[in-house]
């Protein structure tokens, strides 16, 4: 799985949006798990195969309702979750779900802690669980949603949202991703979590191995 290359909104049609992703197969595989989904209440997205081979620069983007440009780059993203082909191949490819699972989340943080961030984007979850902790560096678990279409609302809002952490200078970056977990309930051991860990990257906090990150 390639990550985004760079995404283009349209003036002339609104709601339209063109995304270069990092090689066809990515593409194919979006448009295979992404097409047709809910999101929220009563939205829906549509994907199509498009006949440009790449998308050129745009110097000067308008500015979207939600004050962002129009047009933006992701090559250099460090929120760009695959920057090497090794963390490539260790992603496997979820359809969208609604259970969530989030990583990159600072240790020791509570379920209302991470209620409260999904809450401050108007998302509310129906359950938490989070993960024993395997490090001080960070922590990971799971959450879920009402259904599908409020999951994927849930992280495209809130996908790389900043949480503080007394005792670091950068708060974290939460990351989320869709689980291929089909139940809050499950047994979990040591072998389950490594194995959620390999299908979303491992997690990593900002420090020495990453410059700190802005929420998107």
């Amino acid at each position: 799985m390639a990550s985004s290359v760079s995404i283009k909104f349209l003036k002339t049609k609104e709601g339209t949006a063109m995304v270069q992703m990092g090689d066809a197969i990515a593409v194919e595989r979006c448009v295979q798990h992404l097409n047709n989904i809910p999101i929220g209440n009563d939205g829906k997205i549509q994907i199509a195969f498009s006949k440009q081979n790449f998308l050129s620069e745009v110097t000067n983007p308008y500015t979207l309702p939600d004050h962002t440009p129009s047009f933006k780059e992701y090559t250099g993203s460090k929120n760009n979750r695959f920057l090497s082909l090794t963390q490539a191949s260790k992603n496997r490819i979820q359809p969208p779900s609604k259970i969530l699972h989030f990583f990159n989340t600072p240790p020791g943080l509570t379920d209302e802690q991470l209620i409260a961030a999904f809450s401050s984007n108007d998302c509310h979850p129906s359950q938490v669980r989070m993960f024993p902790l395997k490090s001080e560096r960070s922590s990971s678990g799971l959450v879920e949603f009402p259904s599908v279409a409020l999951a994927v609302q849930a992280i495209m809002k809130c996908n790389h949202t900043a949480i503080d952490h007394k005792g670091t200078k950068f708060p974290f970056i939460m990351k989320l991703c869709f689980s291929s977990s089909k139940t809050m309930n499950g047994a979990w051991n040591n072998e389950n979590i490594e194995n959620m860990k390999q299908g979303s990257v491992v997690p990593t906090t900002p420090g020495a191995e990453d410059e700190p990150m802005q929420a998107r």
